[in-house]
């Protein structure tokens, strides 16, 4: 048995404490071990390290409940992002937007129970309705420690979310100006998820499928088919990778690891950093100029954005502040 292959097995153990079908826990512990291994994680310190210090000290499990809270969040506020990427006029389905925004608040309510569950720190997300620049500076809006009041947090934190197997803290446009703390959360959200879960809270059984048979699409035995070919809804595994400080960074450009890349089309790939990434600060940096003295390459951050033209505050997952001592000292200013 190969190194990665004993990781593996060691996360999928763990993930099916709660998770009851095998090939759904194998395949989400080989996507957090990818991203961890890709995002410099586990660099420099052992597996058991990352495992019990970082891993599950900083895991939390979301179940029916927490889900449906991101889906009517989500839902209230996708009508008013209408549709249009942040950064981009590119616009997208209702209810695309609806399932990608439901992914963020999993995130932000990820940050909360892990508060709560470690620290006994009570938060307050913010879900008001609004122009998406209000939602800029910070995700928690209030906190409140044991036996002390509700009160306003002392910084601006915000919570970013990526699957299981991402490696990038990725902030697009201004936001960075507007924000104190970041803090990644990397969610297991498999592509059965959102059906499991109309199929545990009954819609499918009492709403769709009834209409389905008034239509003639299904009879009886094709409608307990597909009920038993939809999965169970299981707890959704979530892992607060770390956090930010942005004034304790040397900005614009705080660590950059890149790399010639290609045969043919050869181009410059940005593999692990920490800073505002733009064509200007990216062309200024000496490892840049060393690899492209002329500035003629393309720039690609690997392996999220093919070629970059608007700036984004970028932080590889293993460059992220981890493990209670860390996170300690964030309460104490929170």
């Amino acid at each position: 048995m190969n190194m990665d292959e004993s990781y593996i097995r060691r996360i999928t153990n763990f993930l099916e404490e709660k998770i009851n079908d095998t090939n759904s826990a194998r395949t989400l512990a080989v996507q957090i071990l990818r991203g961890a291994k890709e995002g410099l994680e586990i660099n420099g310190i052992s597996f058991e390290n990352w495992f019990e210090d970082r891993f599950k000290y900083q895991f939390v499990w979301l179940d029916k409940d927490d889900y449906s809270k991101a889906l009517v969040r989500a839902l209230w506020l996708a009508p008013v992002f209408a549709g249009t990427d942040f950064g981009s006029s590119r616009q997208r389905d209702m209810a695309q937007v609806w399932t990608d925004t439901s992914r963020g608040f999993l995130g932000e309510i990820a940050v909360s129970k892990f508060l709560k569950e470690k620290f006994g720190i009570e938060t307050a997300l913010d879900t008001r309705r609004g122009e998406l620049t209000e939602f800029l500076p910070t995700d928690i809006v209030k906190v409140r420690f044991p036996h002390e009041d509700w009160r306003n947090p002392h910084m601006k934190i915000s919570i970013k979310t990526t699957k299981f197997n991402g490696r990038w803290l990725d902030v697009p446009g201004a936001q960075i100006e507007h924000s104190d703390i970041f803090i990644l959360v990397k969610i297991g959200i498999l592509r059965h998820h959102f059906l499991a879960f109309l199929k545990a809270i009954s819609f499918l059984k009492d709403k769709l499928f009834p209409k389905a048979k008034n239509l003639g699409e299904l009879n009886d035995a094709m409608a307990e088919e597909l009920w038993d070919e939809i999965p169970q809804f299981d707890p959704i595994p979530a892992y607060i990778a770390g956090y930010l400080n942005k004034n304790e960074l040397n900005l614009p450009i705080h660590q950059l690891i890149c790399r010639k890349k290609g045969r043919t089309k050869i181009r410059i790939t940005v593999t692990q950093g920490i800073g505002i990434f733009s064509r200007e600060t990216l062309r200024n940096h000496p490892r840049i100029r060393e690899l492209d003295p002329d500035g003629a390459l393309r720039i690609e951050i690997e392996p999220i954005i093919d070629s970059l033209t608007t700036p984004h505050f970028l932080a590889h997952s293993g460059g992220l502040k981890w493990g209670e001592e860390n996170w300690r000292r964030l309460i104490e200013r929170l």
